[in-house]
């Protein structure tokens, strides 16, 4: 999962596919430490009816995917730590929503009594089938059949969570505690809600709610001891996989990672930049770091990584 040399460019047709499976899971030989990988937003196997049906083209619906970002944290698996990353795309389907935050105005036919259709995600367009893509570019021409969205909640989301529950209450079972890392890139430009520039990684840890104050300081200073810019929460707190999983008073720690698009990507083309390489290599020495200290291990761990 490493990017080789000549890696091949971010051409249209390269991601038009069908959807084999909801994702796909890389695992250690032994899991050594109490920690999942976890990309639900990478996804680039685009089926063709979905592309040949929508009013954008296919350049404006990858901009909502987390291009590369299963490959930035790769080096997870080799640190000791399983990986699940998400195969549909999130322009098709949001794995970091409830599983029914569905808008009515975007189906015919009747939604299930108990779909979420007034949470504030739904009215911006983001709901579990999203309505847009970046700048409120709508996805559709029309509405869609319900039946086609429930299909894909139940043949891809459904197993999605269901893989990442399992891991979850596997890794607490085996050391007592389970510490999520819901990896994410975003986009360089814009501001916070305080009229800031985003940082280089923004950690979300729903304002102190999904993941004990150890586990995120040792993730914002492993992070700026690599020459980074690391804040906490704005404007990403962590969606529906923070907020869910996460308990901390039960052991289990959820922690959102945010990487600018700008220090791998050029984000217009969507081809991995020339500073891929030392950046996975950057989140590569953060992750043993980080690994080491939530498993209270010895600094040999940093090593594994270089």
């Amino acid at each position: 999962m490493t990017l080789p040399a000549g890696f091949p460019l971010a051409r249209p047709d390269d991601v038009i596919a069908e959807i084999e499976r909801p994702f796909t899971l890389y695992q250690p030989a032994l899991q050594l430490v109490p920690v999942i990988v976890d990309v639900p937003h990478a996804g680039r196997r685009y089926p063709r009816a979905f592309v040949e049906g929508a009013r954008l083209p296919l350049r404006a619906l990858r901009r909502s995917e987390d291009a590369y970002v299963d490959l930035l944290f790769s080096g997870a698996v080799a640190l000791g730590a399983p990986l699940l990353v998400a195969e549909f795309p999130r322009a098709f389907l949001d794995a970091n929503r409830e599983p029914y935050e569905l808008d009515p105005r975007m189906f015919e036919g009747r939604l299930p009594g108990f779909a979420n259709t007034r949470s504030l995600r739904v009215a911006g367009g983001l709901g579990t089938i999203p309505r847009i893509v970046g700048e409120a570019y709508e996805i559709y021409p029309g509405r869609i059949p319900v039946e086609s969205a429930l299909a894909r909640i139940e043949e891809l989301y459904r197993p999605y969570h269901a893989g990442l529950r399992h891991l979850v209450n596997r890794t607490q079972a085996s050391f007592g505690s389970c510490i999520l890392v819901d990896a994410h890139s975003m986009p360089s430009t814009g501001l916070d809600r305080e009229g800031i520039a985003k940082a280089d990684i923004i950690l979300g840890d729903r304002f102190g709610t999904s993941a004990s104050s150890f586990v995120v300081d040792a993730a914002e200073a492993a992070f700026a001891r690599a020459g980074l810019k690391v804040t906490r929460n704005r404007p990403y707190a962590g969606g529906f996989i923070t907020e869910h999983y996460g308990a901390p008073g039960s052991g289990v720690h959820a922690l959102q990672i945010e990487v600018s698009r700008a220090l791998y990507m050029n984000e217009t083309t969507l081809e991995p930049s020339s500073g891929f390489s030392a950046l996975q290599q950057v989140i590569s020495a953060a992750m043993a770091e980080c690994f080491a200290r939530w498993s209270g291990w010895s600094d040999d761990w940093r090593q594994a990584a270089e």
